[in-house]
């Protein structure tokens, strides 16, 4: 897939505010849903997700963003590489199962 690199570093920048965030909803009362960088959508746009397949992408992307508070706080991104590879490599399973396996023209 093209851009991978570009991708990876988005993903794990988005998991690090995930996991700031999620840090200080322990200590203060702020809301996750108002500090949201939209990144899930350029890296859904730059991994070209087909619409079939956008529901399952996106919850999934969503639950690797959610096991963000479940790693040790750092000052950098580097301890949250081996769950960006991770969430990287199950996103791109599901668009590749979508395009090679499931037929175009399946009936919901």
């Amino acid at each position: 897939m093209k851009n991978r690199d570009l991708i990876i570093t988005l993903i794990q920048q988005d998991l690090k505010h995930h996991q700031l965030i999620a840090s200080l909803e322990n200590l203060i009362a702020v809301g996750k849903e108002k500090h949201h960088l939209e990144l899930l959508n350029v890296v859904q746009e730059l991994m070209d997700v087909p619409e079939s397949a956008e529901v399952d992408w996106g919850k999934t992307y969503c639950n690797y963003m959610g096991l963000a508070s479940w790693f040790p706080l750092e000052s950098t991104s580097d301890g949250l590489r081996n769950q960006v590879e991770m969430c990287y490599s199950h996103l791109e399973a599901i668009i590749d199962i979508e395009r090679t396996y499931l037929p175009k023209d399946r009936l919901c």
